[in-house]
């Protein structure tokens, strides 16, 4: 079948002037493709690159390498130092998510031993990352109404004001409803660098850069255990929310002074009228209810109880309410429903979901095996997730090379994910005795296999869209990951601390006259290590624990084993060298 360019335009003649392909190439701006690439460019891609704004709308059903109108392609945004000085406050935007989140992770623990709440510590990661969760669909698409720097400078401020709230809390619930305002800030710091970087970048760049963000971030998840450690250690654990503060505030002056991004059209009071508001309270109110359910269920209250059922089915009612509205009803949808129709768009939310999962399972449950298990100091703990950083920092340089080398990136994340699935399952044969050669192997493999796939999962998506919705599938992206997080958080914990009642019960018929002591211990640990208490009783909770961390991270695997499995559903899309128009300006 002959294949069948559009050479006219309709904004230069008012129609489509179609000729058959007689063997010479359209003329095209000879910046955007060489012959030999445009030879082998699929029907559907030369549609999507010649085609009107109508034929696009009508391709995104089937194809997944969309470009905007040759036409009005836009230029280069940045460059030189100019391109350089974005580049670094938008990593430092990086830096600062992964510091925060790790720091936390890896001392949640002792800052609850030292407010006297371990039972409730879990909640200080829980209540960001469901802020977090909530939040993070509505920063794309007001981005995309309100300005880019703008909405960065409102996500910045906030998670510094959370920060401080954070540092000043005196008691266990101001510092969860602190980190829940803190989460509200961080929604948007990794997601709209990332927005960032393909509004001024191609994809092929884009991989390179990318490949430089989870070096930092890999980099920052290397330092932070150990200067929580130190921090909780050696001085007040409010230093670890202190920290934040000079980071933010050299991000927003960066920003503020450097970051020449194009603002959307149209006056202030039209931007504010095109505002979802309905949407974004329907998607608050339900992702707020569906993961306080999940976070409750198994621990706080039975999974039968009304406490948990009822947020569950009104969150779940919320959010296909939410799903429905935005199919129908908005001018400016906060997540554009037909992009789901794209393969590689469902493939990424999906492989998000387990990627999310996955990470969170191993960033916060290696730290609290090696303070209970191994009886290591809080330094000792985070440090144990440093060659899990290090092989992050390894394959995210080697994989962003790879990307803008060769335009391939699905073959790298499949790779990653099957490294991370054997890391994780190496994990379960952990015990007090083993070779620390072997732990720091297991970890090494798992970072390398994060490292791989942590931003190239999301450039597969961003590449498979309009440019007009990369904003908004980017946050959907990072959101479906957070959940994925929650749920780690939730299931492993239930698993957890179901098997250890369990074997609790059986240490409290060895030693009853301890029964006290032991159920004591499974919200504070710190005291198994205290004065008096027999070896024999210590080295029993040690097993127990031990076993139940085992089952914990068979758990884990699997979960990993279904993101391996998930990878192989996204379909190859060339990453482009001409760029995408992300902003109706």
């Amino acid at each position: 079948m002959p294949k069948t360019h559009l050479t006219g335009s309709s904004d230069s003649f008012g129609l489509d002037i179609k000729r058959p392909d007689t063997g010479t190439l359209p003329d095209a701006p000879p910046a955007l493709e060489t012959p030999l690439e445009s030879s082998m460019t699929s029907m559907p891609e030369t549609i999507a690159k010649y085609s009107t704004h109508h034929s696009e709308k009508a391709i995104l059903e089937s194809s997944v390498a969309l470009e905007d109108d040759s036409e009005d392609q836009p230029k280069q945004l940045l460059s030189g130092a100019k391109l350089a000085m974005a580049i670094i406050s938008l990593d430092i935007l990086m830096f600062i998510s992964a510091l925060d989140t790790t720091i936390v992770a890896t001392t949640y623990v002792p800052i609850g031993n030292k407010l006297g709440a371990l039972n409730t510590a879990e909640w200080i990661i829980t209540s960001y990352l469901i802020t977090t969760t909530a939040f993070q669909p509505l920063y794309g698409k007001i981005s995309d109404l309100l300005g880019r720097v703008e909405t960065i400078v409102f996500a910045i401020v906030v998670f510094l004001i959370g920060s401080i709230l954070c540092a000043v809390s005196k008691s266990m619930g101001m510092l969860i409803a602190s980190r829940a305002i803190q989460g509200i800030g961080g929604a948007g710091l990794m997601s709209l660098a990332l927005i960032v970087i393909a509004d001024i970048m191609n994809e092929r760049q884009r991989g390179k850069y990318v490949g430089i963000f989870t070096g930092t971030y890999g980099v920052a998840s290397a330092i932070a255990p150990v200067i929580g450690g130190v921090i909780v250690q050696n001085t007040k654990w409010q230093v670890i929310f202190w920290i934040n503060l000079p980071f933010c505030v050299v991000a927003l002056v960066m920003i503020v002074m450097l970051l020449r991004i194009p603002r959307p059209k149209g006056s202030r009071r039209d931007k504010i009228k095109r505002i979802d508001f309905v949407g974004s309270l329907l998607c608050l109110a339900g992702v707020t209810l569906f993961l306080l359910a999940l976070t409750w269920g198994g621990r706080e209250h039975s999974w039968k109880s009304a406490q948990v059922l009822c947020p569950l089915v009104i969150g779940v009612a919320l959010l296909v309410a939410f799903m429905l509205y935005e199919w129908k009803v908005p001018l400016a949808p906060i997540v554009p429903v037909p992009m789901f129709k794209v393969r590689n768009v469902v493939f990424a939310c999906l492989v998000n979901v387990f990627f999310g999962f996955a990470i969170n399972g191993t960033i916060m449950f290696i730290p609290q095996w090696a303070l209970i298990v191994k009886n290591a100091s809080a330094v000792t703990a985070g440090a144990y997730l440093v060659p899990c950083c290090i092989g992050m920092i390894i394959t995210s340089i080697v994989s962003g090379v790879l990307v803008s080398k060769t335009g391939r990136s699905r073959e790298i994340v499949i790779i990653g994910a099957a490294m991370f699935t054997l890391g994780n399952g190496l994990l379960i044969i952990l015990t007090k005795d083993g070779r620390l050669g072997n732990i720091i192997g297991f970890l090494l493999l798992c970072g390398l296999g994060m490292g791989a796939c942590i931003q190239i999962i999301n450039l597969i998506g961003q590449a498979s869209v309009e440019g007009k919705d990369m904003a908004s599938a980017t946050t959907t992206f990072m959101f479906f990951r957070s959940l994925g997080q929650v749920l780690a958080v939730s299931v492993l914990s239930n698993i957890i601390q179901n098997v250890l009642l369990d074997q609790v019960a059986l240490l409290v018929k060895q030693f009853p006259e301890y029964a006290e002591l032991l159920y004591s211990v499974l919200k504070d640990q710190a005291l198994l290590y205290s004065e008096g208490v027999p070896q024999t009783l210590q080295d029993g909770f040690i097993v127990a624990y031990n076993g139940a961390l085992k089952d914990g991270f068979i758990a884990l695997t699997a979960f990993t084993g279904l993101y391996f499995l998930l990878t192989f559903g996204f379909k190859h899309v060339e990453l482009k060298t001409v760029l995408k128009k992300t902003i109706d300006s």
